[in-house]
């Protein structure tokens, strides 16, 4: 049955200018020219065209093609099966190390925090030895102010230093931490 360009192109789902370039193509004896001027195109050019364009549904080789792609489809749906338990394994197995991961880890913040935790309280008491060091210091400049008003007595201040001739030496600071 001959068909125009437009219905033979609607036919495909193709452009109307797809079909006038394959119709170049082939020979103009598969062509004829209605009342109306719109070329027909004959059974053999639509054919030659849908082969030209590799349409055609009747080649053994697209017979092949198809059942090919649904033994493919079988296949593929085997395998997906297979491929999930296996997949399903290997991702558990995963998940499993994973949470092994995240154990030590939270192990390792755990210890990091009671080291933090020490390493504070050892600076609040380093913090503590200054402060009593600091204070121990200005006491010991607030003690020449008293050694004056001992200077207006000086047989009180002889017999200080008869008594206690170590309090007159100035100690350093580690000598006072260390008390020697």
């Amino acid at each position: 049955m001959t068909k125009t360009i437009r219905a033979f192109a609607d036919e495909l789902e193709v452009t109307k200018q797809a079909i006038q370039y394959q119709i170049k193509k082939i020979d103009d004896r598969y062509l004829n020219k209605n009342d109306s001027g719109a070329y027909l195109i004959s059974k053999k050019g639509q054919s030659l065209i849908k082969t030209n364009m590799g349409l055609n549904e009747d080649s053994d080789d697209k017979k092949i093609d198809k059942s090919d792609k649904e033994i493919d489809k079988q296949t593929d749906k085997i395998l997906s099966g297979v491929l999930s338990v296996e997949t399903m394994d290997i991702l558990q197995k995963e998940l499993a190390e994973k949470n092994e991961q995240i154990d030590k880890l939270q192990e390792l913040l755990k210890e990091q925090q009671n080291l933090l935790s020490q390493q504070q309280q050892l600076t609040l008491q380093s913090n503590r030895q200054i402060e009593q060091l600091q204070l121990a210091f200005t006491q010991e400049n607030n003690e020449p102010a008293e050694t004056k008003t001992d200077e207006q007595n000086p047989s009180d201040r002889d017999q200080k230093q008869t008594e206690h001739p170590e309090s007159k030496q100035k100690k350093g600071i580690f000598s006072r931490l260390f008390n020697r």
